[in-house]
């Protein structure tokens, strides 16, 4: 993937798909922007910790719960998409090394992560700025590692490491910091929703289903140029192969 397939061809796509306003995103990104302006770019330290290791990506569809105890991480770098990261929480396990946000995972769960030494990459998009205003602030205070993106241009702080979903969006991000495998967790693309996708529930949840095939779609691509696994007991996706071992 490169900027000119993801402006040219996936972005147009989704926003068509979605009714997204490419405006709204930008706006958001440039928010984002505003409100870190004293934070500290992460990036090169995400990639010492992720580059040439297996990443383990936990996403929040119903087969987490089940796959989550058998899963080992030594050796690994675990990487949560939003809400998944409440499953670290509840089990008294120590957080995720990396968690994926936009922000609507829950505010108990994200600053847990922050609090606790989690990298968090925060993303930007139209329909979250409230939740920027709200969080950055926080995030900011307890000195949280930060890295952020948003889905449209690049900015000076800002980029865009492609994918939609957070989970999808997870698996994109690791890529791009060179991790070696990527072995998928919990995500299931299918048609129900986790109970640990989004705190508050989802208002429309056949738009969520839509969105969903959409990053299950980013998940395939990402597959034509990285090593690419969904763990053994997470659902099958495409011709994706499957692991039950992360060294």
């Amino acid at each position: 993937m490169d900027r000119e397939e993801w402006m040219g061809v996936w972005y147009p796509r989704i926003a068509r798909t979605l009714g997204l306003s490419a405006e709204a995103d930008t706006q958001a990104a440039r928010l984002l922007e505003e409100l870190s302006d004293d934070a500290r770019t992460r990036e090169e330290e995400a990639r010492r910790m992720i580059e040439g290791r297996t990443c383990v990506v936990f996403g929040a569809g119903p087969t987490l719960r089940d796959s989550f105890n058998r899963v080992s991480l030594d050796g690994c770098v675990s990487v949560a998409a939003d809400g998944a990261a409440r499953i670290f929480m509840e089990q008294g396990r120590s957080p995720p090394n990396v968690l994926v946000t936009d922000l609507d995972g829950g505010d108990d769960v994200i600053t847990w992560c922050a609090m606790n030494g989690s990298m968090v990459v925060v993303h930007a998009h139209g329909d979250n700025k409230d939740a920027l205003r709200r969080l950055i602030p926080i995030l900011l205070e307890k000195k949280t590692r930060l890295i952020l993106t948003c889905q449209v241009g690049s900015f000076a702080k800002i980029r865009n490491f492609y994918g939609f979903t957070d989970g999808d969006r997870a698996a994109w991000f690791c890529h791009a910091m060179g991790a070696a495998r990527i072995v998928l967790v919990g995500m299931d693309f299918g048609s129900r929703i986790g109970e640990y996708s989004k705190l508050a529930g989802h208002p429309n949840p056949d738009l969520k289903l839509v969105k969903l095939r959409l990053g299950m779609e980013l998940v395939l691509r990402l597959a034509k140029e990285a090593k690419v696994y969904t763990y053994r007991g997470s659902p099958r996706l495409g011709d994706i192969p499957e692991t039950d071992s992360l060294t």
